[in-house]
């Protein structure tokens, strides 16, 4: 049975599901509760803030709760923030083990329109909006075209977020949205918004997300950010 069979059947038997999230985010994922960063970009952005700030953040392409996840340990340290992610499930998760976010299930592009998402799988990190990123997982990561899934998806502008929630400021923002990274900082006003701490992923995988790696950085530095740390292909920028 698939995940998405499992959790509608589920529907009708509520402790199934929460059996099927006990399972996805504290036993599956056991070994991510104490550390729950993929290179530990978590210590870092808490080594600059003192022991017991309490400070907030915007995740973006959040994914899962615990697993590879920037932000579960300043959860865990009295943080909060918004969790934002395409995948259905995965705001599932959030909202079962990070109650104290608030965890949103949208499509976060450049304008707020109707767009094609390639879909590998109901938990899978992979998921993108990005043809190219597409052609990346074929290329590296022995995707078969028999493993794609084209949706189509409604995509919301980030300054939409930003304004219900009357957000002005934030300590740390993670964005990892597999190839769509430009799309949205692109649109951020950050004369409105003041982000400290910002974490991006950018894979040089070909020209294009070359290209794409440095516009992100020539907009993040016309915007006085600046590179303050590097974790294989996650870059934090710092405001200067």
């Amino acid at each position: 049975m698939s995940k998405s069979k499992f959790l509608n059947f589920s529907k009708k038997y509520p402790f199934l599901k929460k059996l099927y999230f006990t399972y996805n985010v504290y036993i599956r994922n056991f070994k991510f509760l104490k550390n729950g960063s993929q290179f530990q970009e978590d210590k870092f952005i808490l080594q600059n803030f003192p022991e017991k700030f309490k400070g907030s953040y915007l995740d973006i392409g959040c994914f899962h709760p615990t697993r590879h996840n920037n932000t579960y340990s300043l959860y865990k340290k009295g943080w909060k923030g918004i969790n934002i992610d395409m995948n259905p499930l995965s705001i599932e998760l959030f909202n079962f083990c990070r109650s104290r976010d608030t965890n949103l299930n949208l499509a976060i592009s450049n304008n707020n329109s109707e767009k094609t998402v390639y879909f590998l799988g109901d938990l899978n990190t992979q998921n993108t909006l990005d043809y190219n990123q597409l052609n990346y997982l074929k290329n590296h990561h022995n995707v078969k075209e028999e493993d794609i899934l084209e949706k189509k998806i409604q995509t919301q502008n980030i300054n939409s977020v930003l304004e219900k929630f009357n957000l002005k400021n934030i300590d740390f923002m993670n964005l990892d949205v597999e190839g769509h990274e430009i799309e949205i900082l692109s649109t951020i006003n950050f004369s409105k918004i003041n982000i400290n701490f910002l974490c991006v992923e950018m894979i040089n995988h070909n020209e294009d997300s070359i290209e794409k790696g440095k516009k992100i950085h020539s907009y993040l530095t016309e915007n006085q950010y600046k590179v303050v740390k590097k974790f294989d292909f996650n870059y934090i920028y710092k405001k200067i």
